[in-house]
């Protein structure tokens, strides 16, 4: 912001009178002062990004702001800056606006990853609009792939905490503050001169009052089963040495507690922690004079610093319940709003009777619709087949908000568009794009995409040198000669985009085809060899014969699989006994209810059997490595499919959207 000030304020100098110089200046001066605009909201014009645009291109259509690549950098960088001031803003008027919109969750890090539905048209959105959408697709990571967010060693409750708020230093304390002090100085005071007794006797008792002030402290931070309140309050084991096996306990307390807290309280756990840790192991055991007061003490603080940690991080919770949720009731609710959110959104970008338009003009396309079953079968699993059929087109899937769909070219490049023979021979250009409720799951999909792509190319290079199975070769158990690993490690690096792992060229893969080919018959002179490297660039075009047959076959076989999971598991999910009519029985007539979080479908279904239970084998791909990697791809797509058929019920099941969502469920039982 400070470069583009900087550079108006020079252009200023040498034109004036130029009023949009001074009105651009003006606009970038009052973000530079927010705390001037805030204080002061009506001596100053609101302004936005769209006003600030506006404005430089005016002065681009003047002349005075070129269109070069500095000035381009300038602007995003500005964009940038003001995207991070906005977010806040944005944040409170829609949290103001109704508490059920209220988020559990903090919002990103300018780590996280960020939908890359929008990331070439971002430019175009409003600033808001993009904030909301990334908003959204955090939560999308945090329900569906949380190994993306989440830090090593971190639960889903550190996402929903937020920085605990800190006196100010050198503030005066008050009368109840130096009471306080002066009381709790006595109380630890008491504590470790009781547990430097040499009498475990004396000691347990005093160990007991102590655990039960950590087990009333830590029962809103962990699940009521959780181990440590278990051994909180559970009776004192006798022991010779009582000290040793509290310090035992405060360790696995410090480490539970790591579990569960924000991610900057990692330097005081450290704290906490370290001093636990070095504690030296009993030469026997029976405590000494000298050992007991040093390790009392050690109790006696480690006790108080995991008390102020505790208080810590209930202030750190967004909302304290979720503090006792088990992990499945948490990630429950996190499904539950994520689903929430994206629904609404997508709403609001796309009208539901739009939603609904290009929802079954995509179904339409559908190449080859299924014939077997009833027509509600047919209905709800078609979407299925359209959904792999997509997967197994050359061209990237993709889905575009509205308001940028008609600025975008339908197929840009070579790239991004997928060629078809037309009738006289020519090819045309037949666009991949998905309706609007894949819109946040687009991303997982284009990967899926790739990766179904990686194995057919790894497919299409084994059958070219015609390997035997690994299973059935000693030889290729060796990770030197192990062709389809290695050829596998390299595709599958490229579709992960691995940092380190480099482009993949095709060179490497044809390097591979001819080492084991060499190792399997012998050195090839030079012929042989330019032979072999022009057979794996064909190999490797979408329109070779071996590639569209691999492919053909591996999305058939994966389509039939899933369509016939998903029945067989309606039929398992099917009542066995009719209900309608019976009185609700309550949990506890008479008592209190409990507060407690309904665990959603996905939590409750847990125990029962996946769609995907039996393991595909397709032919060209029985390798154990091909293998494996299709039952991975299948897991990750049925789990897309089981996130749209939860957020959209009625679109998936009948193929129109629920005027009220209040009464979804009685639309859908009808």
């Amino acid at each position: 912001m400070d470069a583009a000030l900087s550079r108006l304020q020079q252009l200023a100098l040498e034109h004036p009178e130029n009023m949009t110089l001074q009105r651009t200046i003006r606009h970038l001066s009052q973000l530079a002062e927010p705390t001037r605009q805030s204080t002061n909201p009506g001596s100053a014009e609101t302004v936005t990004w769209d006003v600030l645009r506006g404005d430089f291109h005016v002065l681009r259509e003047e002349g005075l702001w070129d269109a070069s690549a500095e000035s381009d950098a300038l602007l995003a960088e500005l964009r940038a800056s003001f995207s991070s001031q906005a977010f806040t803003e944005t944040s409170d008027m829609s949290a103001d606006h109704s508490s059920s919109r209220i988020s559990i969750i903090a919002p990103p890090l300018p780590s996280t990853p960020l939908l890359s539905s929008i990331s070439n048209s971002a430019a175009i959105l409003p600033v808001e609009l993009v904030d909301a959408l990334n908003h959204t697709y955090f939560l999308h990571l945090l329900a569906t792939d949380p190994e993306k967010i989440l830090p090593p060693g971190k639960s889903l409750l550190s996402m929903m905490v937020r920085p605990h708020a800190q006196k100010p230093d050198g503030a005066v304390p008050s009368l109840k503050d130096r009471v306080t002090d002066i009381v709790q100085r006595a109380f630890w005071d008491e504590a470790l001169e009781t547990l430097s007794s040499l009498e475990p006797p004396v000691q347990l008792p005093r160990l007991k009052r102590l655990y039960e002030d950590l087990h009333t402290a830590l029962k809103p931070l962990l699940p009521p089963d959780h181990p440590v309140l278990v051994t909180l309050s559970s009776p004192l084991s006798p022991t010779s040495f009582p000290l040793r096996s509290a310090i035992n306990h405060l360790r696995e307390i410090v480490v539970a507690l790591r579990e569960r807290c924000a991610p900057t309280r990692d330097a005081h756990i450290d704290e906490l922690l370290r001093p636990l840790d070095d504690v030296p192991p009993p030469s026997n055991d029976i405590p000494t004079s000298a050992s007991i007061p040093a390790l009392a003490k050690l109790v006696v603080d480690s006790v108080r610093g995991i008390l102020h940690l505790a208080d810590i991080m209930k202030d750190d919770l967004s909302q304290f319940v979720l503090g006792a949720m088990s992990e499945a009731q948490l990630r429950a609710a996190i499904r539950t709003q994520a689903r929430s959110r994206e629904r609404e959104l997508i709403l609001q970008l796309w009208s539901s009777s739009r939603v609904q338009e290009e929802w079954q003009s995509w179904l339409a396309q559908l190449n080859s619709p299924s014939t077997s079953g009833s027509d509600n079968d047919r209905r709800r699993l078609s979407w299925i087949s359209r959904l792999v059929q997509a997967l197994g087109s050359t061209s990237p899937v993709s889905c575009i908000p509205p308001s940028t769909a008609a600025s975008i070219p339908v197929a840009s490049s070579e790239a991004d568009q997928e060629f078809r023979p037309g009738a006289n021979g020519s090819t045309t250009a037949t666009p991949n794009r998905l309706p609007p409720p894949l819109f946040f799951a687009c991303p997982t999909l284009l990967y899926l995409q790739n990766y179904l792509q990686a194995l057919v190319i790894a497919a299409s290079l084994r059958s070219l040198v015609r390997l035997p199975l690994s299973g059935g070769d000693a030889a290729s158990n060796n990770p030197h000669t192990d062709f389809t690993g290695r050829i596998w490690a390299l595709l599958k690096a490229e579709v992960d985009e691995t940092p380190d792992s480099g482009d993949t060229k095709l060179i490497n893969l044809a390097d591979e085809v001819i080492r084991v080919r060499q190792l399997c018959a012998g050195k090839l002179d030079a012929e042989e060899e330019q032979t072999l490297r022009a057979a794996v660039d064909r190999t490797l075009r979408p329109t070779d014969p071996v590639f569209v047959l691999l492919q053909r076959r591996l999305m058939d076989s994966i389509a039939d699989h899933v369509v016939e999971g998903h029945k067989k598991q309606e039929i398992r999910n099917a009542p066995m006994s009719l209900q309608t009519g019976r009185a609700v029985t309550l949990e506890r007539p008479g008592k209190r209810p409990r507060l407690m979080v309904t665990l959603g479908d996905e939590d409750v279904d847990a125990g029962k059997s996946n769609p995907h239970e039996v393991l595909l084998k397709v032919k060209g791909f029985e390798d154990p490595i091909l293998t494996g990697a299709l039952d991975e791809a299948l897991r990750r797509l049925e789990g897309c499919i089981e996130w749209v058929q939860k957020e959209w019920p009625d679109l998936t099941a009948r193929g129109d959207i629920a005027a009220d969502v209040e009464h979804l469920e009685e639309h859908l039982a009808t």
